[in-house]
Protein backbone atom coordinates (compact mmCIF):
# COMPACT_ATOMS: atom_id res chain seq x y z
CA UNK A 1 0.00 0.00 0.00
CA UNK A 2 1.53 3.43 -1.35
CA UNK A 3 -1.11 5.58 0.56
CA UNK A 4 -3.58 5.38 3.20
CA UNK A 5 -6.83 6.74 1.59
CA UNK A 6 -10.09 5.59 3.50
CA UNK A 7 -10.52 4.40 7.52
CA UNK A 8 -10.78 0.52 6.32
CA UNK A 9 -7.35 0.99 5.20
CA UNK A 10 -6.19 2.01 8.48
CA UNK A 11 -8.38 -0.30 10.54
CA UNK A 12 -7.18 -3.66 8.14
CA UNK A 13 -3.49 -2.45 8.41
CA UNK A 14 -4.41 -2.01 12.56
CA UNK A 15 -5.40 -5.79 12.40
CA UNK A 16 -2.49 -7.01 10.93
CA UNK A 17 -0.41 -6.07 14.03
CA UNK A 18 0.98 -2.61 11.65
CA UNK A 19 2.82 -0.21 13.80
CA UNK A 20 4.86 2.07 11.26
CA UNK A 21 2.27 4.53 10.75
CA UNK A 22 5.16 6.93 9.95
CA UNK A 23 5.60 5.58 6.81
CA UNK A 24 1.80 7.02 5.41
CA UNK A 25 1.68 10.09 8.06
CA UNK A 26 3.55 12.15 10.85
CA UNK A 27 1.10 10.93 13.48
CA UNK A 28 1.12 9.23 16.52
CA UNK A 29 -0.60 6.64 18.47
CA UNK A 30 -0.93 5.98 22.05
CA UNK A 31 -2.30 2.45 23.67
CA UNK A 32 -4.70 1.89 26.54
CA UNK A 33 -5.36 -1.81 26.53
CA UNK A 34 -6.28 -2.55 23.03
CA UNK A 35 -7.14 0.66 21.97
CA UNK A 36 -5.44 2.78 19.80
CA UNK A 37 -5.88 6.64 20.01
CA UNK A 38 -4.42 8.14 16.54
CA UNK A 39 -3.32 12.32 16.67
CA UNK A 40 -1.07 14.23 14.16
CA UNK A 41 1.72 15.61 15.21
CA UNK A 42 3.55 19.13 15.40
CA UNK A 43 5.48 17.60 12.11
CA UNK A 44 2.12 17.33 10.38
CA UNK A 45 1.23 21.26 11.46
CA UNK A 46 4.87 22.63 10.23
CA UNK A 47 4.93 20.43 6.75
CA UNK A 48 1.21 21.20 5.98
CA UNK A 49 0.60 18.44 3.77
CA UNK A 50 -2.41 17.02 5.65
CA UNK A 51 -3.27 13.77 3.77
CA UNK A 52 -5.86 11.25 4.46
CA UNK A 53 -4.29 9.21 7.67
CA UNK A 54 -3.26 13.07 9.01
CA UNK A 55 -6.60 14.30 8.60
CA UNK A 56 -8.76 11.96 10.86
CA UNK A 57 -5.74 11.69 13.35
CA UNK A 58 -7.50 13.97 15.91
CA UNK A 59 -7.84 11.88 18.60
CA UNK A 60 -9.80 8.82 16.56
CA UNK A 61 -10.10 5.65 18.80
CA UNK A 62 -9.89 2.28 17.01
CA UNK A 63 -10.25 -1.48 18.66
CA UNK A 64 -7.07 -3.16 17.60
CA UNK A 65 -7.73 -6.46 17.42
CA UNK A 66 -11.48 -5.49 15.79
CA UNK A 67 -10.81 -2.53 13.91
CA UNK A 68 -13.79 -1.05 15.25
CA UNK A 69 -13.91 2.32 15.29
CA UNK A 70 -14.78 3.50 19.21
CA UNK A 71 -15.23 6.95 18.70
CA UNK A 72 -14.40 9.51 15.97
CA UNK A 73 -13.64 12.99 16.73
CA UNK A 74 -13.61 16.21 14.36
CA UNK A 75 -11.49 15.86 11.37
CA UNK A 76 -8.57 18.11 11.37
CA UNK A 77 -10.08 21.73 10.31
CA UNK A 78 -8.38 25.14 9.83
CA UNK A 79 -8.62 28.61 10.45
CA UNK A 80 -10.39 30.44 7.83
CA UNK A 81 -8.05 31.67 4.82
CA UNK A 82 -4.96 29.59 6.57
CA UNK A 83 -3.15 28.16 3.86
CA UNK A 84 -5.19 29.37 1.33
CA UNK A 85 -8.12 27.35 2.47
CA UNK A 86 -11.92 28.60 1.90
CA UNK A 87 -14.53 27.39 0.58
CA UNK A 88 -17.75 29.41 -1.33
CA UNK A 89 -20.29 26.59 0.17
CA UNK A 90 -23.72 28.90 2.09
CA UNK A 91 -23.28 28.87 6.20
CA UNK A 92 -24.93 25.96 7.79
CA UNK A 93 -24.51 26.88 11.17
CA UNK A 94 -21.87 29.09 13.22
CA UNK A 95 -20.90 28.47 17.05
CA UNK A 96 -18.96 30.04 20.22
CA UNK A 97 -15.73 28.71 19.33
CA UNK A 98 -14.77 27.47 23.11
CA UNK A 99 -11.43 27.97 24.80
CA UNK A 100 -10.43 24.45 26.51
CA UNK A 101 -9.72 21.63 24.93
CA UNK A 102 -11.02 18.94 22.90
CA UNK A 103 -12.74 15.99 24.53
CA UNK A 104 -13.83 12.70 22.73
CA UNK A 105 -16.41 10.61 24.45
CA UNK A 106 -15.53 6.85 23.92
CA UNK A 107 -16.49 3.65 25.72
CA UNK A 108 -14.06 0.95 27.46
CA UNK A 109 -15.16 -2.00 29.44
CA UNK A 110 -18.79 -0.85 29.71
CA UNK A 111 -17.92 2.35 31.09
CA UNK A 112 -17.79 6.27 29.50
CA UNK A 113 -14.45 7.98 29.44
CA UNK A 114 -13.10 10.85 28.09
CA UNK A 115 -9.90 11.32 25.89
CA UNK A 116 -8.15 14.47 25.08
CA UNK A 117 -7.00 14.81 20.86
CA UNK A 118 -4.05 12.20 21.34
CA UNK A 119 -4.31 10.99 25.10
CA UNK A 120 -6.46 8.67 27.51
CA UNK A 121 -4.87 9.66 30.65
CA UNK A 122 -3.81 13.04 29.89
CA UNK A 123 -4.86 16.05 32.95
CA UNK A 124 -7.09 17.06 31.02
CA UNK A 125 -8.63 13.52 29.95
CA UNK A 126 -8.71 12.10 33.65
CA UNK A 127 -10.20 15.90 35.25
CA UNK A 128 -13.23 15.39 32.15
CA UNK A 129 -14.17 11.66 32.85
CA UNK A 130 -14.55 12.41 36.40
CA UNK A 131 -16.53 15.19 36.15
CA UNK A 132 -18.64 13.06 33.53
CA UNK A 133 -18.77 10.48 36.25
CA UNK A 134 -20.06 12.92 38.94
CA UNK A 135 -22.59 15.05 36.94
CA UNK A 136 -24.05 12.69 34.38
CA UNK A 137 -26.10 9.97 33.33
CA UNK A 138 -25.60 9.02 30.03
CA UNK A 139 -27.70 5.97 30.15
CA UNK A 140 -30.09 4.96 26.60
CA UNK A 141 -27.02 7.13 24.60
CA UNK A 142 -26.52 5.12 21.34
CA UNK A 143 -24.00 2.94 21.06
CA UNK A 144 -22.93 4.88 17.88
CA UNK A 145 -22.37 8.53 18.49
CA UNK A 146 -19.59 10.15 19.79
CA UNK A 147 -19.93 13.49 21.73
CA UNK A 148 -17.38 15.89 21.19
CA UNK A 149 -16.87 18.85 24.05
CA UNK A 150 -15.23 20.93 25.07
CA UNK A 151 -13.05 20.82 28.52
CA UNK A 152 -12.97 23.53 30.86
CA UNK A 153 -11.89 24.48 34.15
CA UNK A 154 -9.73 26.68 35.69
CA UNK A 155 -6.50 24.77 35.85
CA UNK A 156 -7.13 24.63 31.52
CA UNK A 157 -7.16 28.01 31.13
CA UNK A 158 -5.92 28.78 27.64
CA UNK A 159 -6.60 32.81 27.13
CA UNK A 160 -10.45 33.16 28.19
CA UNK A 161 -11.25 33.73 31.79
CA UNK A 162 -14.33 31.32 32.36
CA UNK A 163 -14.39 33.07 36.37
CA UNK A 164 -13.97 29.50 38.35
CA UNK A 165 -16.23 27.72 35.08
CA UNK A 166 -16.26 24.14 35.23
CA UNK A 167 -18.00 22.40 32.65
CA UNK A 168 -18.40 19.85 29.30
CA UNK A 169 -19.48 21.57 26.40
CA UNK A 170 -20.83 19.44 23.68
CA UNK A 171 -19.91 21.05 20.59
CA UNK A 172 -20.74 18.12 18.23
CA UNK A 173 -21.99 14.58 17.63
CA UNK A 174 -20.15 11.88 15.80
CA UNK A 175 -21.49 8.44 14.17
CA UNK A 176 -18.59 6.63 14.69
CA UNK A 177 -19.55 4.05 11.59
CA UNK A 178 -20.39 6.04 9.22
CA UNK A 179 -18.09 9.37 10.28
CA UNK A 180 -21.49 11.26 9.37
CA UNK A 181 -22.10 14.80 11.72
CA UNK A 182 -25.65 14.81 13.40
CA UNK A 183 -27.27 18.46 12.62
CA UNK A 184 -27.02 21.03 15.24
CA UNK A 185 -31.12 19.95 15.96
CA UNK A 186 -29.71 16.58 17.38
CA UNK A 187 -27.06 17.91 19.53
CA UNK A 188 -29.63 20.29 20.79
CA UNK A 189 -31.74 17.22 21.65
CA UNK A 190 -29.12 15.30 22.90
CA UNK A 191 -27.93 18.00 25.10
CA UNK A 192 -31.15 18.97 26.54
CA UNK A 193 -32.47 15.48 27.43
CA UNK A 194 -29.05 14.53 29.74
CA UNK A 195 -28.51 18.16 31.01
CA UNK A 196 -25.40 19.36 28.73
CA UNK A 197 -23.66 22.94 28.42
CA UNK A 198 -24.00 24.00 24.59
CA UNK A 199 -21.71 26.99 23.37
CA UNK A 200 -23.83 29.92 22.04
CA UNK A 201 -25.42 29.71 18.51
CA UNK A 202 -25.15 32.94 16.33
CA UNK A 203 -26.56 33.99 13.01
CA UNK A 204 -24.01 35.20 10.15
CA UNK A 205 -24.98 35.36 6.98
CA UNK A 206 -21.40 35.70 5.48
CA UNK A 207 -17.53 34.99 5.47
CA UNK A 208 -17.27 38.64 5.78
CA UNK A 209 -19.56 39.49 8.09
CA UNK A 210 -17.87 36.75 10.09
CA UNK A 211 -14.36 38.85 9.33
CA UNK A 212 -15.67 42.27 10.36
CA UNK A 213 -17.22 40.21 13.50
CA UNK A 214 -13.28 39.21 14.57
CA UNK A 215 -12.21 42.46 14.34
CA UNK A 216 -14.65 44.43 17.21
CA UNK A 217 -14.15 40.76 19.50
CA UNK A 218 -12.95 41.37 22.74
CA UNK A 219 -10.02 39.33 24.59
CA UNK A 220 -12.56 37.00 26.44
CA UNK A 221 -13.99 35.76 23.40
CA UNK A 222 -12.26 33.34 20.90
CA UNK A 223 -14.05 33.75 18.27
CA UNK A 224 -16.48 31.36 16.21
CA UNK A 225 -16.51 27.81 14.53
CA UNK A 226 -18.66 27.92 11.45
CA UNK A 227 -20.04 24.71 9.72
CA UNK A 228 -20.78 25.25 5.74
CA UNK A 229 -22.90 23.33 3.87
CA UNK A 230 -20.68 21.30 2.17
CA UNK A 231 -19.57 19.94 5.85
CA UNK A 232 -16.12 21.46 5.87
CA UNK A 233 -15.79 23.33 9.44
CA UNK A 234 -13.84 26.46 9.58
CA UNK A 235 -12.70 28.30 12.70
CA UNK A 236 -12.71 32.79 12.68
CA UNK A 237 -10.36 33.59 15.85
CA UNK A 238 -10.93 37.45 17.29
CA UNK A 239 -8.09 39.77 16.72
CA UNK A 240 -7.45 40.55 20.43
CA UNK A 241 -7.87 37.03 21.46
CA UNK A 242 -4.56 35.94 19.02
CA UNK A 243 -2.47 39.21 20.03
CA UNK A 244 -3.05 37.84 23.81
CA UNK A 245 -2.80 34.49 22.77
CA UNK A 246 0.37 34.92 20.85
CA UNK A 247 1.74 36.95 24.10
CA UNK A 248 0.79 34.51 26.29
CA UNK A 249 2.68 32.18 24.45
CA UNK A 250 5.73 34.10 24.05
CA UNK A 251 6.06 34.08 20.63
CA UNK A 252 8.75 36.63 19.06
CA UNK A 253 11.10 36.68 16.74
CA UNK A 254 13.50 37.34 20.16
CA UNK A 255 12.12 33.70 21.93
CA UNK A 256 12.70 32.09 17.95
CA UNK A 257 16.08 32.87 18.09
CA UNK A 258 16.76 32.29 21.54
CA UNK A 259 15.14 28.64 20.80
CA UNK A 260 17.45 28.07 17.47
CA UNK A 261 20.94 29.56 19.28
CA UNK A 262 20.06 26.94 21.43
CA UNK A 263 19.50 23.90 19.61
CA UNK A 264 16.02 23.57 21.32
CA UNK A 265 13.71 24.98 18.14
CA UNK A 266 12.50 21.54 17.41
CA UNK A 267 10.91 21.07 20.87
CA UNK A 268 9.67 24.18 21.36
CA UNK A 269 7.69 24.38 18.31
CA UNK A 270 5.77 21.31 19.30
CA UNK A 271 3.77 23.37 21.40
CA UNK A 272 3.25 26.22 19.08
CA UNK A 273 -0.59 26.94 18.60
CA UNK A 274 -1.37 26.34 14.51
CA UNK A 275 -2.36 29.69 13.79
CA UNK A 276 1.19 31.08 14.68
CA UNK A 277 3.02 28.61 13.05
CA UNK A 278 3.08 30.30 9.75
CA UNK A 279 4.85 33.42 11.33
CA UNK A 280 7.50 31.13 13.36
CA UNK A 281 8.27 29.43 10.23
CA UNK A 282 8.97 32.49 8.48
CA UNK A 283 11.25 33.98 11.57
CA UNK A 284 13.15 30.68 11.27
CA UNK A 285 13.71 30.66 7.10
CA UNK A 286 14.59 34.17 8.14
CA UNK A 287 17.42 33.79 10.50
CA UNK A 288 18.32 30.45 8.51
CA UNK A 289 18.99 32.48 5.75
CA UNK A 290 20.96 35.37 7.23
CA UNK A 291 23.21 32.73 8.78
CA UNK A 292 23.94 30.91 5.84
CA UNK A 293 24.68 34.34 3.75
CA UNK A 294 27.11 35.53 6.82
CA UNK A 295 28.84 31.91 6.67
CA UNK A 296 28.92 31.85 2.93
CA UNK A 297 30.16 35.70 2.99
CA UNK A 298 32.67 35.34 5.53
CA UNK A 299 34.20 32.04 3.69
CA UNK A 300 34.48 33.44 0.81
CA UNK A 301 36.02 36.79 2.06
CA UNK A 302 38.64 34.55 4.25
CA UNK A 303 40.22 32.96 1.44
CA UNK A 304 41.39 36.42 -0.04
CA UNK A 305 42.83 37.38 3.24
CA UNK A 306 46.45 37.64 3.76
CA UNK A 307 47.32 35.49 6.95
CA UNK A 308 51.11 36.11 7.76
CA UNK A 309 50.95 37.23 10.86
CA UNK A 310 47.41 38.37 12.59
CA UNK A 311 48.52 42.36 12.58
CA UNK A 312 48.39 42.16 9.18
CA UNK A 313 45.07 39.91 9.09
CA UNK A 314 43.56 42.57 10.72
CA UNK A 315 44.78 45.67 9.61
CA UNK A 316 43.29 44.10 6.16
CA UNK A 317 40.07 43.14 7.85
CA UNK A 318 39.45 46.39 9.19
CA UNK A 319 40.19 48.53 5.73
CA UNK A 320 38.33 46.49 4.04
CA UNK A 321 35.67 44.25 5.54
CA UNK A 322 35.31 46.04 8.50
CA UNK A 323 31.26 44.80 8.88
CA UNK A 324 32.30 41.44 8.69
CA UNK A 325 35.33 41.51 10.68
CA UNK A 326 34.12 39.59 14.25
CA UNK A 327 33.53 37.42 11.51
CA UNK A 328 36.36 36.88 9.79
CA UNK A 329 38.57 36.86 13.56
CA UNK A 330 36.15 33.87 14.84
CA UNK A 331 36.94 31.99 11.39
CA UNK A 332 40.76 32.65 11.99
CA UNK A 333 40.57 31.11 15.77
CA UNK A 334 39.02 28.49 14.41
CA UNK A 335 35.49 29.56 16.44
CA UNK A 336 32.19 28.68 15.12
CA UNK A 337 30.38 31.18 13.39
CA UNK A 338 27.33 30.62 14.55
CA UNK A 339 26.94 31.59 18.20
CA UNK A 340 28.85 34.95 17.08
CA UNK A 341 26.18 35.60 14.18
CA UNK A 342 23.41 35.07 16.36
CA UNK A 343 24.27 37.22 19.07
CA UNK A 344 25.62 40.41 16.51
CA UNK A 345 23.75 39.98 13.27
CA UNK A 346 19.84 40.52 14.15
CA UNK A 347 20.26 43.17 16.22
CA UNK A 348 17.77 45.38 13.83
CA UNK A 349 15.75 43.08 13.29
CA UNK A 350 15.14 42.72 17.37
CA UNK A 351 14.53 46.20 18.12
CA UNK A 352 11.89 46.04 15.12
CA UNK A 353 10.06 43.49 17.34
CA UNK A 354 10.56 44.88 20.91
CA UNK A 355 8.64 47.94 19.47
CA UNK A 356 5.98 45.89 17.72
CA UNK A 357 5.46 44.16 20.99
CA UNK A 358 5.53 46.83 22.61
CA UNK A 359 2.37 48.13 20.78
CA UNK A 360 0.32 44.59 21.03
CA UNK A 361 0.78 44.54 24.92
CA UNK A 362 -1.05 47.66 25.05
CA UNK A 363 -3.38 46.96 23.02
CA UNK A 364 -5.62 44.30 23.52
CA UNK A 365 -8.46 45.30 25.32
CA UNK A 366 -10.75 42.97 28.22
Amino acid sequence: MKEIKTLIDITNLLKQDFNNWRDFGYISVGECGDLRIFNYTAKAQFEGRWNYLETVSRGLILHAKTGEVVARPFDKFFNWGERNRFTSAPIKSVTEKMDGSLGILYRLEGKYRIATRGSFDSEQAIWATQFLEHNYDLSGLPSEITLLFEIIYPGNRIVVDYRGREDLVLLAMRNRVTGEYYPWQAVETIAENYGISLPAVYTFDTPEQLIRGTETLNTNSEGWVVEFLDGQRFKFKGEEYCKLHKLISGLSFKKTLEQIANGTFGEWKNGVPDEFLDEVNAWSNKIQGVVEEIEAQVEGVFQLAPKNTRKEFALWAMKNHKSISSYLFAKLDGRPLKPLVYKLAFQDSLQENKALEATEKSSPTL
